[in-house]
């Protein structure tokens, strides 16, 4: 059956089809997958609390010799609900028109009693992709959207397709597959088939426990190598918020054909390099941008000031196919590119201005580590200049900026070359993650006889509680001070402040602050409320919404803060109420502690808390949690002072 207008082909069953389920028949001595081979029968019972179940998934890579690459993706979806619907309803498929061959071989529901409904040819609709749309250089997108008939509870929706991408787009085959899903899947297989003398490397991270094949044989492009993996029974992973990456907590198998780093750093570094070339067009803009400033890095940070205002960022990954690098004269024409691009841009604008530089291409640490057996995935790269300046290298990404390290670009490893050509691989750590940050709050607040409230606060910060290119304006020095004061004493005004130290390793300030008018009463007493709980839920905020809780929580570094507070009170005056002592709350997350002790007319009030891991699980975060909320709870934070 022919859809023309859709540019795409449908079919039940093809050659290409057969040839991978005759070599999975043989590995696992399964019959060919097909519906019949699926238990449409389970039932909601089987998996209580979830609102679908992927019955069984298929995947099925191959790479020819001459470079061609095909895509298959078959997957029966049980719905228990109506919920799953804009998931699996109306999935969205992504190809590239008149490069790319869509083919769906299959797409039908079959309803709770047995009717089978393929979906109807009005069903099948073209879209430009939301990520990209809008932008010439990516028009050739395109969405193909499928929208399912008969959606009712426990009926379950088949779709099978195949992308087929021609020789010469892509500059290798490459994977970085998630083996588990949000709802669970009863079976799953994966399947890359390449050519036998050609290069191939895989690695599987917490490994589900997959049964591996792998099989030679010989098919009409020459002789192939099939490596599979097949996987039964996988738990859900719902995603949540402040959950780490799913790279990081879900079993994930990575794969390439590309043959080792210094052929993957040569393609990717070597495209920006080669496309960071100028023109006089170039040079132009530059010279614009600096307007005559002599010296070499700030030269480097107004170029990267003025890309990062006016250049369209494009990062959906789609941008990055076949890891495009427009030259620069051509990206700053057009005003908008990828990852690639945009660095391409900033190389050469700043080559331009006789200045040495080169292209280094960051990976999130949580895609890949230098220890890995594959190399990183290209759609999911980076890419920063290296500026040789008086003072040594600067690393400058186009839209971040200037980084440090540690620094706000951190946990990415940078893959180069060095000046003499060699290889380098180096770490940029996060604020934070290296050493403990540090948060400590200290001061002094007197209460006079008409009821208001004055005083002094010391602050000093260390890793993730500040970041230093934020701070660079007095304003944001103010907002800096003024929210973490307004987290340890609500009502009162900071009057003013001064900055006694600001550098990459530690922010020191001090800050005056005073109630506008008397405290409020009640009771006829005054109250003064000690803010709204730890200080650090301002720049590392927790999920404390959820009383339940299944994937891990990331907190990113230890931490620690620590608030010391003096509250003088008048002659004769006494507190009343005093903020509730909290005996040290223990956990393998950390501790936590508060006291309140009088003595006289002062009341001495001490809180602090650490929390000794940069991810901790579900159920420790239960302890977090109770800890955190009890340093929140009211009874913890109001002192009611008077005669």
């Amino acid at each position: 059956m022919q859809h023309s207008r859709l540019s795409m082909r449908v079919f039940r069953c093809g050659t290409f089809a057969m040839a991978f389920l005759t070599l999975a028949a043989a590995m696992f001595g399964c019959a060919a997958a097909h519906a019949g081979a699926v238990d449409l029968s389970i039932k909601q019972a089987d998996f209580p609390g979830d609102d679908a179940v992927i019955l069984k998934w298929e995947q099925y890579w191959t790479i020819k010799t001459d470079g061609t690459v095909q895509r298959r993706d078959h997957k029966w979806v049980k719905l228990f609900n109506v919920r799953p619907i804009d998931r699996y309803g109306d999935p969205r498929l992504a190809f590239v028109n008149e490069q790319e061959e869509l083919i769906i071989h299959k797409a039908q529901t079959t309803t709770a009693d047995g009717t089978v409904l393929p979906v109807p040819d009005y069903s099948f609709n073209i879209a430009a992709p939301d990520e990209i749309v809008g932008w010439p250089e990516y028009a050739a997108w395109r969405d193909q959207i499928v929208s399912f008939s008969g959606i009712e509870a426990d009926c379950v929706l088949e779709l099978d397709y195949e992308v087929v991408t021609p020789a010469g787009v892509l500059p290798w085959l490459e994977g970085d597959v998630r083996l588990n899903d949000e709802y669970p899947i009863v079976e799953r297989l994966v399947s890359v088939t390449v050519p036998t003398e050609g290069p191939f490397h895989y690695q599987i991270d917490r490994d589900p426990g997959a049964q591996f094949g792998k099989t030679s044989t010989v098919v009409g492009w020459g002789p192939a190598t099939t490596y599979a993996w097949k996987m039964q029974d996988l738990a859900g992973a719902r995603a949540e918020h402040h959950a780490p990456v799913w790279q990081m907590q879900c079993p994930r198998l990575r794969f390439t054909t590309c043959a080792d780093l210094e052929t993957w750093e040569r393609a990717t570094a070597g495209r920006v390099n080669q496309a960071g070339a100028g023109n006089g067009t170039i040079k132009e803009f530059a010279e614009a941008t600096v307007e005559g400033e002599p010296d070499a890095a700030e030269r480097v940070r107004l170029l990267a000031k003025k890309i990062h205002d006016s250049f369209n960022f494009v990062s959906d990954a789609k941008a990055m196919h076949g890891l495009s690098c427009r030259p620069a004269a051509d990206v700053l024409q057009a005003n908008y590119g990828n990852r690639l691009e945009s660095a391409a841009l900033l190389l050469a604008a700043v080559r331009s201005l006789g200045i040495d530089a080169s292209a280094m291409v960051g990976v999130p640490s949580a895609a890949w580590d230098k220890s890995d057996e594959v190399v990183p995935i290209a759609s999911g790269i980076d890419a920063v200049v290296v500026a040789d300046v008086e003072d040594g290298p600067m690393y400058v990404h186009p839209q971040h900026g200037v980084f440090m390290n540690p620094g706000s670009w951190g946990r990415h490893w940078l893959i180069g070359r060095d000046a003499a050509g060699s290889l380098v691989t180096n770490y940029i750590h996060a604020r934070g993650e290296k050493k403990p940050s540090d948060l400590q709050i200290a001061g002094k607040i007197t209460i006079d006889k008409d009821g208001k409230a004055s005083g002094d606060m010391r602050i000093r910060a260390t890793g993730a509680f500040y970041v230093p290119k934020r701070l660079e304006t007095a304003g944001a020095q103010k907002s800096q001070v003024t929210g973490t004061v307004g987290h340890v004493l609500s009502g009162l005004d900071v009057t003013s402040h001064s900055v006694a130290k600001l550098s990459e390793k530690v922010f020191k300030a001090t800050a005056s602050v005073a109630s506008a008018d008397a405290l409020e009463t009640y009771g006829g007493r005054h109250m003064l409320k000690l803010g709204d709980g730890p200080a650090f839920l301002g720049s590392i905020p927790l999920p404390l919404g959820a009383s339940e809780r299944r994937s891990d929580v990331w907190i990113g570094g230890r931490l620690n803060e620590q608030v010391d507070l003096l509250i003088e009170l008048p002659e004769e005056w006494q507190a009343v109420i005093v903020p509730e002592s909290l005996e040290p709350i223990t956990g393998r997350w950390g501790r936590a502690v508060q006291t309140v002790e009088i003595d006289g007319k002062n009341v001495h009030f001490h809180r602090e808390i650490t929390i000794d891991r940069e991810r901790v699980s579900a159920a420790e975060f239960a302890g977090l949690r109770e800890a955190v909320n009890k340093l929140k709870a009211t009874r913890s934070l109001v002192l009611a002072v008077g005669k």
